[in-house]
């Protein structure tokens, strides 16, 4: 005999209890909570009466409720989900707040470790002045954030790459960095408890001792792609603020923040870079020298490779990216008056852009031009990637 939705929904909620009883039987039935009151007679039929029995079999074992029905509610929109991404929770909405309060107009956002996507699809919803950027490792999860991002009709404006933290993004840079990344120490308890054990382990735990290994890869990083007066925030652990803070100091940042989650727990941790990089006692002249000698391309330019600030520069950046370069360290001149000051006398050449490789000044954009129709720079570009794999 088939069941009423009512006498289901009792003997679900005497298994899995009220809550997770009401959201399993409603996204079965393709109906919303207050359906589930108004029509406690419906006749289920032999379909939906197995269906509600396996899903409600699962969550007794253990399995999250989020991924028995593939979806999520973060900041009042729904998210796709499955088992390859990690669930969204509250925490993660204080990190969102946290960079909206901090976020200029029409600025360049970046986030580190999507997963879902609910970090940079959220920013995209709220502003949609920001150009953004996503990375994940999982293939998988890049699938799932794409999903989301074409859901709430911001595919367009979210470039989605593939690759571990700032390995897929040499030479760009942005107003403001945000992660939520694997925190959980290697042998912490928790991860053997509750939704933990089905989420997955390389989203919850980089397998270090203290769970900070993914935090300070980010943060060691970030200069090398943050804009000046740019933004880094990101979510931690319940116990690892002052290490937060500790990282951002050691790496100069300034303005730093630790932000308390709904539950008064300090939750994220940032800091803001400062307006240019230079060293205490160090001109112009010496840093140009350190920048060209530490890294093997580099290119000072008006603006940032995803947004160049002029035409010349625009150009120069697409001729390295013909050439092969991979590893592009890029200054924006327009961000420090010193060095664009500077870049000038260094070389004896008047106009931006300019591009060192190995050290040695190769020449503006209508140099750069010349060459890589000849030949010559992308031999020169080639030579550069291998002495930097040498070394």
């Amino acid at each position: 005999m088939r069941r009423t939705l009512r006498a289901a929904l009792e003997e679900s909620i005497e298994t899995v209890g009220r809550v997770d009883a009401q959201v399993i039987v409603a996204h079965l039935l393709g109906v919303n909570r207050a359906y589930l009151a108004t029509h406690p007679m419906r006749v289920l039929t032999e379909i939906e009466d197995a269906k509600i029995d396996t899903f409600v079999a699962q969550r007794a074992l253990g399995a999250p409720v989020a991924y028995l029905v593939q979806e999520r509610e973060f900041r009042g929109r729904g998210f796709a989900l499955s088992a390859e991404v990690l669930i969204p929770r509250p925490e993660t909405e204080t990190l969102v707040d946290a960079c909206l309060a901090r976020l200029a107009r029409e600025a360049a956002f970046l986030d580190l470790g999507t997963g879902s996507g609910v970090i940079a699809v959220t920013i995209a919803c709220e502003r949609p002045d920001a150009a953004l950027t996503a990375t994940d490792v999982s293939v998988h999860a890049l699938d799932v954030a794409r999903s989301n991002a074409v859901a709430w009709r911001c595919e367009e404006r979210i470039e989605l790459v593939g690759g571990s933290w700032y390995a897929p993004l040499a030479g760009r840079r942005y107003d403001m960095i945000a992660s939520n990344p694997p925190y959980i120490p290697a042998r912490d308890p928790h991860l053997a408890q509750g939704d933990l054990r089905f989420e997955p382990a390389g989203a919850l735990t980089d397998g270090s001792a203290d769970g900070l290994d993914s935090i300070r890869a980010i943060v060691r990083g970030a200069p090398a792609h943050l804009r000046p007066g740019g933004w880094l925030l990101f979510e931690h652990g319940y116990d690892q603020s002052a290490a937060a803070r500790a990282l951002l100091e050691a790496a100069d940042f300034r303005d730093i923040v630790s932000i308390d989650d709904l539950a008064g727990i300090a939750r994220v941790a940032g800091g803001k870079m400062q307006v240019t990089h230079r060293r205490q006692g160090m001109s112009a002249q010496d840093r140009i020298r350190e920048q060209v000698t530490l890294h093997p391309v580099v290119l000072y330019m008006k603006g940032s490779p995803q947004q160049p600030m002029c035409g010349f520069s625009a150009t120069a950046t697409q001729l390295l990216r013909m050439s092969g370069a991979g590893e592009i360290f890029t200054v924006d001149v327009l961000q420090d008056p010193e060095i664009r000051e500077g870049i000038k006398q260094y070389a004896n050449w008047p106009t931006i852009p300019q591009l060192y490789v190995n050290g040695e000044f190769v020449g503006g954009c209508d140099i750069m031009r010349e060459m890589y129709q000849s030949g010559e720079l992308q031999k020169l570009i080639a030579n550069a990637a291998k002495s930097e794999t040498k070394s």
